[in-house]
């Protein structure tokens, strides 16, 4: 069994965390920017939202198809975590013909399982490289920002625990989405914007490459707030090890912030795992703990997920 100082050096270490912190230095050049799931543009009242995911290269070496259909989901959850319904998608896929023929069958699987239109593409066929990368387009009724954390408010998690692991590459894939209908998907993820549109939860994130922690950890720099989490709370799935759950990508994994944790039942009603793992907390410290045991996370005082500091 893992320690928890063990636990916290391997989420901490973990490839996924660790590459975000490039971010900073492409902000430097191009500005500032609040560092959320998806981009908000308010249009004569209406709250477009837009995500864009690269898919990584790991992944597409390993299998062209999934990296198709995860350019398509990515990108979906990121827009759904912000209120929006998912409506447009638009891509470039590169490579040679046999890997971009495979993702883009993965591409046309993922635009059924989740409704959504394709709106234009683009391709490089004679690239050194195979790559997929893509935007998802959605609208929203009521926008929820992952930058707005209050320090006090529950942190709640909500995992579609009824997956299945599936390492490709180094990214730690734990899909609950393949085996689904496409009914059954998107009443999970509108059941997600209906308690965003509540107007009880104050900021949101989905869960992502980063992890568990990782993903937490964007949302609280994000926000300039800490958090105090039990490790032991989070919905989890049978698991040797727990530094490996925390270091995976859940397919439908989402982080709430919210002073009502009632609201969230709408959740388990769909199939959600939901638990209220912690607080978020003013003093930017993420601290998790186990049992009697206590480690700092994060100490986003002097460290930064995007390479800020």
């Amino acid at each position: 069994m893992e320690d928890l100082r063990e636990i916290v050096n391997k989420t901490r270490s973990y490839k996924g965390l660790s590459r975000k912190a490039q971010i900073g230095e492409i902000v430097n050049i191009l500005g500032e920017i609040d560092y959320d799931d998806a981009g908000i543009l308010e249009v004569e009242g209406l709250n477009i939202v837009v995500s864009t995911d690269g898919i990584a290269e790991d992944l597409v070496k390993s299998d062209p198809w999934f990296a198709g259909y995860y350019s398509v989901l990515v990108n979906v959850n990121d827009v759904v975590i912000k209120g929006a319904r998912p409506l447009g998608y638009v891509n470039v896929i590169s490579g040679p013909r046999e890997i971009r023929n495979k993702m883009a069958e993965g591409i046309k699987a993922g635009l059924e399982k989740y409704n959504v239109k394709l709106l234009k593409g683009h391709t490089h066929p004679d690239s050194s490289y195979a790559a997929i990368d893509a935007a998802v387009v959605g609208v929203a009724k009521k926008v929820v920002k992952g930058t707005n954390a209050r320090p006090g408010d529950e942190i709640v998690m909500a995992i579609d625990l009824s997956g299945s692991f599936g390492l490709k590459g180094w990214v730690k894939c734990f899909d609950s989405t393949l085996r689904k209908t496409s009914e059954q998907v998107q009443e999970m993820l509108s059941a997600i914007i209906s308690v965003l549109e509540s107007g009880e939860v104050y900021c949101s994130r989905d869960i992502s490459a980063p992890g568990i922690l990782g993903s937490l950890a964007m949302l609280c720099e994000s926000s300039s707030v800490g958090a105090e989490v039990s490790l032991e709370k989070i919905p989890a799935p049978e698991v040797s090890f727990l530094s490996e759950w925390l270091t995976s990508y859940p397919a439908m994994g989402f982080i709430f912030g919210s002073p009502n944790t009632r609201i969230f039942e709408a959740l388990r009603n769909v199939g959600f795992s939901v638990e209220s793992v912690g607080r978020f907390t003013a003093d930017k410290k993420i601290v998790v703990s186990m049992g009697q045991r206590r480690e700092i996370f994060m100490d986003l005082t002097r460290e930064s997920v995007f390479g800020l500091r």
